[in-house]
């Protein structure tokens, strides 16, 4: 696993638009992660990290009154331009853009779904700009049952993930796909027991590491364009390209 040492770079706040549920937003009831399966939820706070730009960028999130305060932290000072993509980044993981009034007009008139509705009002999908991470997910969900998919996703952040440390916590992001572009697949599989999966999670990396995707580009794409660019990534069928693009196309068992 590699290192870095981050330090306060700069804070930022972001106005969400109700409702909102902040908790249920960041810490999903499934247990699913908001960025990486290394992050920390506690007593109403988030301590978790992203990329920009390649650059391992620590943040903690804490809901205040009326928005959502982020400190971020960093090798070195973020320039404006990097801030701003990061704040674009984190209200996109946010679901800042999200229109649940539509939902709710909608599932109000579902007896299953008006349930749900009521029980996680204010939680939204939500999703960061992260292909890599995304196709991490997908490619350990294949053929695989919720516990080994765990095992392999957390001995992927072990073997070759960036720790960075920060306010006492010590997060591990995903590995970005120049690192896993240089693994041999035996190495792979033994390291982070993928069997077959290795293989297919080496070749998508040296792919996105040569034609990055940016998921705030599929999304301004159509549906069927955005589909078509993530089936060209290798190991990434129909079902695995819904469960990364996530919009109306999402798997229904998801």
């Amino acid at each position: 696993m590699n290192k870095r040492g981050v330090e306060a770079s700069g804070r930022f706040e972001i106005e969400m638009p109700a409702p909102f549920d902040f908790s249920l937003t960041v810490s999903k009831p499934a247990g699913w992660h908001w960025s990486t399966p290394g992050e920390v939820f506690e007593k109403g706070a988030l301590w978790t990290g992203c990329y920009v730009d390649g650059t391992p960028v620590g943040l903690k999130m804490i809901e205040t009154k009326k928005t959502v305060a982020v400190s971020f932290y960093a090798t070195s000072e973020l320039t404006r331009d990097e801030t701003a993509l990061l704040r674009a980044n984190v209200e996109l993981g946010l679901g800042r853009d999200e229109d649940l009034e539509a939902f709710y007009a909608f599932a109000e008139k579902d007896e299953i779904l008006s349930v749900a509705a009521r029980d996680l009002y204010g939680m939204r999908a939500g999703r960061l700009d992260d292909i890599f991470g995304r196709v991490i997910l997908a490619i350990t969900l294949q053929m695989a049952p919720y516990k080994r998919s765990r095992d392999m996703m957390s001995s992927l952040l072990e073997a070759y993930g960036t720790k960075i440390t920060f306010e006492g916590k010590e997060i591990a992001l995903w590995p970005t796909p120049s690192e896993i572009a240089r693994l041999e697949p035996s190495e792979l599989r033994h390291s982070a027991s993928l069997g077959y999966r290795a293989e297919r999670l080496i070749k998508s990396a040296r792919y996105l590491a040569e034609h990055p995707i940016s998921l705030k580009e599929l999304s301004a794409e159509s549906e069927a364009e955005a589909m078509r660019r993530l089936k060209a990534v290798p190991g990434i069928g129909t079902y695995s390209a819904r469960l990364i693009f996530g919009r109306t196309s999402v798997p229904i068992d998801v």
